[in-house]
């Protein structure tokens, strides 16, 4: 079954075997098979029919929906990330305000069951989407939009009444919650470096409270290097800046109004998932995603992920090269991402765009999908291999209309990565003994069998390309009914 948002416009599936789930449908409008990286779309996106995380396939078919039913809270920055040693899957998850959100992140372990969730320390508000990343397997960095009461006179607001939102960034301890660094804009960074004046939009804030606190900076990532030194961006001044991990103290900054590096024949601003790429003595080579937009201040016609390189000796940046969506570009005036793959592939995640692409070392795209629905976002995009193992069973519906029509079956497993076919067994009319029906081959997310016989009973088992049993289904009954749907 689909999900229209107009009269030609399909957005969103369901299944029977898993009639809960409900997936955006991705368009892929172009798929080099021969250049996609192996492994699959991690995504979360919002303002859709259910927001939740999602793991698509190279061919837009579910692998797994991590939606928990909740239309009000979010999900954003589904990745694998390293943790005690092997492989998880971790998330933020909270209820979205003006520009950020309060929550928490979620780790998972391979069988999808929760093993951690981290929060912030030393008493601050809720952390925020804007970044989760895990270092050296047990530490996180955590975004938090954090309010706090400023002398705002210069601004015509009594001295009392002012308040400026500050973009923290803590390191966690995830197995004690102890906060490892702390670091807060309004210390380091002044005021005067916005490029966004009070009251420009309800994003902005107009200073007058708690809750419409002056959002000057918009930190919207972080990262670490060997050091110990951080990477900071922020959205509202269009600067980097490279935070001692000693002191907190600004390094340098790049970019924004007092950018302390040159910019030689290139620009940026209002970007986004600002990293670490390569880093000697004397050169850093940084990634970036360049929204070139906040529909306010426009830097260029389309935004694209580019790789910078600063020259440290001469005190100077050039750019390396720059990524852009196939013809005529996108302009994403908010959100966004830029994932540099171990081959040297690239995957943009285009933010206010719906949309996902992969690129080749040289900037060519070799893939790009949309999702249908034109109103959806999706803060970041990702690819990574994943073995998921789920450890709940699989679901199997059986359908047939009378006791001497057709069977069909219907069967998937949510994020089951291993299967290779399905192993089919039902009973007849004449005997209550289960034998094997089919051995059908796995169809994306949920696989459709046909029997020309009525079969009463039936279960299913998920088998492995090795012929090992991952898994079974519950034994069923066949209904007369089909599931609503809707």
């Amino acid at each position: 079954m689909v999900g229209m948002v107009s009269s030609d416009t399909v957005t969103w599936t369901s299944f029977q075997s898993r009639p809960d789930i409900r997936v955006p449908i991705m368009d892929i409008s172009l798929k080099n098979d021969t250049h996609i990286t192996p492994g699959y779309i991690f995504i979360a996106p919002y303002e859709t029919e259910l927001p939740g995380p999602y793991i698509f396939d190279n061919d837009g078919n579910l692998v797994w929906s991590g939606a928990d039913g909740s239309t009000t809270e979010l999900f954003h920055d589904l990745q694998v990330c390293p943790y005690e040693d092997s492989e998880h899957l971790c998330y933020f998850q909270g209820t979205q305000s003006e520009g950020y959100a309060r929550g928490h992140s979620v780790i998972l372990n391979k069988d999808y069951k929760q093993v951690a969730t981290v929060q912030s320390g030393n008493g601050l508000t809720l952390s925020d989407m804007h970044e989760l990343k895990i270092l050296d397997n047990t530490t996180i960095l955590i975004a938090i939009y954090q309010p706090r009461r400023y002398n705002l006179e210069a601004y015509n607001i009594p001295a009392d009444n002012g308040w400026v939102m500050g973009g923290v960034f803590q390191e966690i301890d995830i197995p004690t919650g102890k906060v490892m660094f702390e670091w807060n804009s309004i210390d380091h960074v002044g005021l005067s470096e916005t490029y966004t004046p009070l009251r420009l939009n309800t994003v902005v804030g107009d200073g007058l409270s708690n809750a419409t606190a002056w959002d000057y900076f918009h930190l919207d990532s972080v990262d670490k290097n060997s050091d110990g030194d951080y990477l900071v961006s922020a959205r509202h001044t269009s600067c980097v800046y490279k935070i001692s991990g000693k002191d907190g103290s600004v390094l340098w900054r790049l970019g924004g109004m007092n950018s302390s590096i040159e910019m030689k024949d290139y620009n940026f601003s209002s970007q986004h998932d600002a990293r670490f790429y390569q880093e000697d003595d004397n050169v850093t080579v940084l990634s970036l995603f360049d929204n070139a937009s906040n529909l306010y201040r426009n830097t260029s016609s389309t935004s694209s992920g580019i790789i910078v390189s600063i020259n440290h000796t001469t005190n100077s940046s050039t750019l390396v090269r720059r990524y852009q969506a196939p013809n005529s570009g996108l302009l994403s005036t908010s959100q966004g991402n830029f994932q540099i793959l171990p081959n040297k592939n690239a995957i943009i995640g285009w933010g206010s765009n719906p949309s996902i692409s992969e690129h080749t070392e040289d900037g060519t795209p070799v893939f790009f999908a949309t999702l249908n629905n034109p109103k959806t976002m999706n803060y970041r995009a990702f690819r990574f291999n994943w073995s998921g193992q789920p450890s709940n069973d699989l679901a199997l519906k059986a359908y047939a209309p009378s006791p001497s029509a057709a069977t069909t079956f219907w069967v998937s497993w949510n994020g089951a990565t291993d299967v290779d076919h399905w192993n089919l067994y039902g009973t007849t009319s004449a005997s209550d003994q289960m034998t094997l029906l089919t051995k059908a081959d796995k169809q994306g997310f949920q696989t459709t069998y046909t029997s020309p016989t009525y079969h009463p009973r039936a279960f299913a088992e998920a088998v492995a390309r090795d012929g090992s049993i991952l898994g079974n289904s519950s034994v069923v009954d066949t209904s007369s009914s089909l599931a609503r749907i809707s």
